[in-house]
């Protein structure tokens, strides 16, 4: 053998070792190493100390542009470690300590920033993902490589959109806060967090825009502040507090009573007013709140409202109507945006939702119907967008969501089906314009087999395995050129091995 085929058996043997990360051996080098192709292309360049790859290294495309660079010490990975796509961008660093992932794992991946934080090669703390001008998308708690508490995903304000419980790697539930219908008005559950995002300030739910039901707020230890009461925007006052009110009693000639009326200390009407027949029954009713009156009706003297009444916005329009019995609500109701039009229109049986209700953009288009039964959603739910387009529709069966649904959330359109209100079956996810973003199974809510998701271009982003909740086997990256990005192995939800762009930066 000749030494010139010797020289290239030498580096072929070099380039071989270093490809697979095999660095164990009896590798003849010493200092500054750089290894060539048998092109004579570097790469791979560093210091090497009794045969082993030691200090700064730095490795390279075969057209030569750098693909990793990092730091060994003691022949262990140590410091951040940089990787870089075959166009030069970088697409992952690692932190390394004594040949361990500690500190952050920060995974490029189009307008995302994955941060995963390593305690001893094992996810601990929080991780999170980052939109590219580094605004928190989403908040992710790591316990022993196992997804354990509260999970947060944030708006583009910077607002929490949901919260996500997780316990030994599970989802055990999901809530839904802070989000607003399709005119862009609050709705549903709304909550303030103090700065630690865990103790709640503030809780409420809204609807269309106007506060309803309980509203409290808490101090940083969680004891109960204030809790105040909301009907459709309008804060209900304390039965207490009518004692602070003057009481004025007019009669007629007969010394029977006409009129019995409460005021505030400066004169002004407040609370309830109630004006009677000569023959002792109450003929009208008015509630006044700060001199101006927000319901009419009859109010009886045991204090049920009866009959036909009205409530009023604060500027005196017509709010609402409908008929009151024993103080339930009953039949057909309407209720009236601020400036006059049909808001919403429906039935009561017994104070309680029932059939068919409508709801009305302010330009008189559908905005939704959903049935009721006994108080609960009981049959076909529809939301309309402002020009007619259906965005939301589905099944209600006694309050739980049933059957296949369709639900437009922001830009993008969600489908599949529920079972008792939790996700079943196939789910899929689409862009805007129509092509496919998601696609996966669920089990009683919890993600089931093959989940795929896809770059707006068609090509293939993510792919994962799991098991009732859990990730399983691999779970592969994409750029949204369809190259490789990195692949996790998982095992009953905690990572085991990291491959992808150079697997022997892991071994």
């Amino acid at each position: 053998m000749n030494k010139k085929n010797f020289f290239w058996i030498i580096i072929l043997i070099f380039v071989q070792m270093n490809l697979t990360g095999q660095t164990t051996g009896e590798l003849i080098g010493e200092g500054y190493t750089v290894f060539y192709s048998p092109d004579s292309v570097v790469i791979s360049e560093g210091y090497m100390v009794s045969g082993k790859p030691d200090g700064y290294w730095k490795n390279y495309y075969p057209d030569g542009i750098l693909k990793s660079e990092g730091n060994r010490k003691n022949f262990l990975l140590d410091s951040i470690w940089r990787f870089y796509s075959e166009e030069g961008q970088l697409i992952l660093e690692i932190d390394y300590e004594q040949g361990k992932k500690n500190g952050f794992r920060s995974t490029y991946q189009g307008n995302e920033i994955i941060r995963e934080r390593f305690v001893q090669d094992v996810k601990q703390g929080e991780s999170y993902v980052l939109s590219a001008d580094l605004k928190i998308k989403s908040k992710i708690p790591f316990v022993d490589g196992l997804e354990e508490g509260i999970a947060r995903d944030y708006d583009t304000l910077g607002n929490i959109i949901q919260l996500v419980y997780y316990k030994k790697g599970y989802v055990v539930e999901r809530e839904r806060i802070n989000r607003t219908n399709s005119n862009g008005l609050r709705h549903g559950r709304w909550k303030w967090f103090f700065d630690d995002e865990v103790a709640v300030q503030k809780e409420g739910s809204y609807n269309n825009g106007l506060e309803n039901g309980y509203w409290k707020e808490y101090d940083r230890d969680g004891n109960l502040i204030s809790a105040t009461k909301y009907v459709d925007g309008e804060k209900q006052e304390k039965a207490e507090e009518l004692v602070k009110l003057d009481m004025r009693t007019d009669y007629y000639p007969s010394g029977k009573i006409k009129v019995v009326s409460t005021y505030s200390k400066e004169g002004i009407p407040e609370g309830v007013r109630r004006e009677y027949n000569e023959t002792g029954e109450v003929e009208k009713s008015f509630i006044f709140r700060k001199g101006k009156i927000v319901a009419e009706g009859i109010l009886t003297d045991d204090g049920k409202r009866q009959g036909l009444w009205k409530e009023f916005y604060p500027n005196g329009k017509l709010k609402a109507t409908g008929v009151y019995r024993d103080d339930l609500r009953e039949k057909i109701w309407e209720f009236y945006y601020q400036k006059g039009q049909l808001e919403q229109i429906g039935k009561y049986i017994n104070g309680k939702p029932d059939s068919l209700w409508r709801w009305y953009h302010s330009d008189g288009k559908t905005l939704r119907e959903e049935h009721f039964y006994n108080g609960l959603p009981d049959g076909v739910y529809s939301e309309f967008d402002d020009q007619g387009k259906l965005i939301t529709t589905g099944d209600y069966l006694e309050g739980k969501m049933e059957g296949f649904w369709t639900l437009e959330i922001g830009d993008s359109r969600e489908e599949g089906s529920y079972s008792e209100g939790l996700r079943s079956g196939i789910w899929k996810t689409y862009y805007p314009d129509g092509s496919l973003a998601f696609e996966g199974k669920y089990v009683d809510d919890l993600p089931n087999g093959k989940h795929q998701w896809w770059w707006p271009n068609g090509r293939l982003k993510m792919e994962a395995e799991f098991v009732m909740g859990r990730k399983s086997g691999e779970m592969k990256k994409y750029n949204d050129d369809g190259t490789s990005l990195i692949t996790i192995d998982y095992k009953e939800g905690k990572e085991v091995k990291y491959d992808g762009i150079t697997s022997d930066m892991e071994e």
